[in-house]
């Protein structure tokens, strides 16, 4: 199996067309289309209104152009000028022509959506280390590839290297709930991976225990931070307020919670602004969110009270943005690792794959680890993400390692058991789930370990243990297997 038949859709930073690990041996592309959403013509044919789309036609006149000495982009005008998306490309389908740097699945097809940037996190995140992408723009992204995969009817895997600090953590993001809707349907399949937050201390936890109980989290912000944003999530049916105590001490004893409440505080010696809002219920989960944004913040401790008005749970998460969008100084206190998975690998049908050091086993710290908030299990399983080999824009070989790299080892798995089971008919009713359980039950297991668990999920990927649980399957006589599709009580009864 070599990913025949099968489309890997990538959201991402696009890819170099030119690339010959994307090319056939007779010179056409791999590429069935590349939607650009930085790229706008006066004839564009983005399909949202914005963003030029390009077909593999007009990919196969670029990559003719290109071999005749002449220029591609008076045809393709797109370009993978940060390379990730070249290179998560690589790992998931390399063609294999540098011998060194073979894909998972060397035969599919390629789709691709080159984000862009969201121009409005320029002001909130000034020295960012990665490019930052807007919600709806990566909805977009992903309508755009389901209507692909419907007009091209193959079964597609779409690949999301991307993820955010930012929402409930449970599935309840309107990008995840997408992703669930469209998971339901045969031979689609979603892959992101879990982030790498695991170490990072940008997420802190803990229980007020009654009514009238208070918690204070105290937050080091660098000294070279300028601004700052908290986002604090309370369970329903619980009322807490906030109070909040500046490195300099001047306080504010209690912002009460009000439904919708918008505070705007001006500190006297900091000269630092505070806006609290509060989201009593918050639309979608019901819960309270408050949500804390300090500009020209002041380097220091920061302490944030949570005062329970009314409580019942008592629990409470605090997550400010991701490791790469901060100062180095910036972080909790009193952090936990867990919970630091990424939204949307918090979606309850997506296939979320943290990431191990594959050459001694062993998990890797900074692997956004779980459950989601609301105690699913999460991550699905690990890959490995250390040090892969792939190819880059303009060609030659790489070294990367990270969250979006075992995540790109798993949506090759998945392109190969789509393979397997609806191109080669083995099981054409394949789908999210159904494919998510394949791999849960290969997955190769660290002996002393109980799984599942926070760090690594139900195990370490193994495609070899996949397909031995298949053959053991199938060798089972028909009364046998009756009792694995439904309960004893169930089979008795129709037998």
């Amino acid at each position: 199996m070599r990913g025949n038949g099968v489309v890997v859709g990538i959201i991402d930073t696009g890819i170099d067309y030119l690339n010959t690990e994307f090319i056939y041996e007779d010179n056409t592309s791999r590429i069935i289309n590349i939607w650009d959403q930085t790229v706008d013509k006066p004839n564009s044919t983005g399909e949202f209104g914005f963003g030029s789309e390009y077909t593999r036609e007009e990919i196969n006149k670029a990559i003719e152009e290109s071999l005749k000495g002449g220029d591609p982009y008076i045809y393709v005008d797109s370009k993978d000028t940060i390379g990730h998306g070249t290179k998560m490309a690589g790992i998931i389908g390399a063609r294999g022509k540098n011998p060194e740097i073979v894909g998972a699945a060397p035969d599919c097809e390629f789709a691709v959506v080159k984000l862009r940037e969201n121009k409005s996190s320029e002001e909130s995140f000034e020295e960012k280390k990665v490019p930052v992408y807007s919600g709806p723009d990566v909805i977009l992204a992903v309508k755009y590839l389901y209507n692909l995969k419907k007009n091209t009817k193959k079964p597609m895997v779409i690949y999301i290297p991307l993820g955010t600090n930012e929402g409930a953590h449970d599935g309840s993001s309107i990008l995840e709930r997408y992703i669930d809707e469209i998971s339901k349907f045969r031979g689609i399949v979603v892959v992101t991976g879990c982030g790498n937050e695991g170490d990072s201390e940008t997420h802190a936890e803990g229980v007020i225990e009654k009514t009238g109980g208070e918690k204070t989290i105290e937050l080091k912000v660098d000294s070279l931070e300028k601004n700052i944003r908290i986002e604090i999530w309370c369970k329903k049916p619980d009322k807490v307020s906030l109070g909040i105590t500046s490195p300099s001490g001047e306080v504010i004893s209690k912002i009460p919670a009000k439904l919708k409440e918008n505070e705007i505080v001006k500190l006297v010696y900091e000269q630092s602004v505070i806006s609290v809002q509060y989201f009593i219920p918050e639309e979608i989960t019901g819960d309270e969110l408050i949500e804390v944004s300090i500009s020209n913040v002041t380097g220091g401790i920061w302490k944030f009270r949570l005062i329970g008005d009314y409580i019942v749970s008592g629990r409470y998460d605090m997550w400010i943005p991701q490791r790469s969008l901060l100062k180095e100084g910036t972080r909790f206190l009193m952090s936990t690792p867990y919970v630091t998975i990424t939204v949307p690998s918090t979606a309850e049908m997506i296939i979320s794959s943290g990431f191990y050091d594959q050459n001694t086993e062993s998990l890797v710290s900074s692997s956004g680890k779980g459950y989601t908030r609301d105690h699913r299990i999460k991550p699905d399983i690990v890959a490995g993400g250390v040090n892969a080999k792939t190819t880059e824009p303009g060609g030659g070989v790489t070294l990367v390692s990270g969250s979006s790299v075992g995540a790109a080892v798993t949506a090759g798995a998945a392109a190969l058991l789509l393979e397997w089971g609806i191109v080669n008919g083995n099981d054409e009713t394949m789908y999210s789930n159904k494919l998510k359980t394949y791999l849960i039950r290969g997955a190769a297991q660290r002996e002393g370990d109980v799984y599942p668990n926070r760090n690594w999920g139900y195990g370490m990927l193994d495609l070899d243990g996949i397909f031995k649980e298949i053959r053991a399957y199938r060798t089972l006589d028909s009364e046998e297997k009756m009792y694995i599709k439904y309960p004893k009580e169930i089979y008795d009864l129709i037998k």
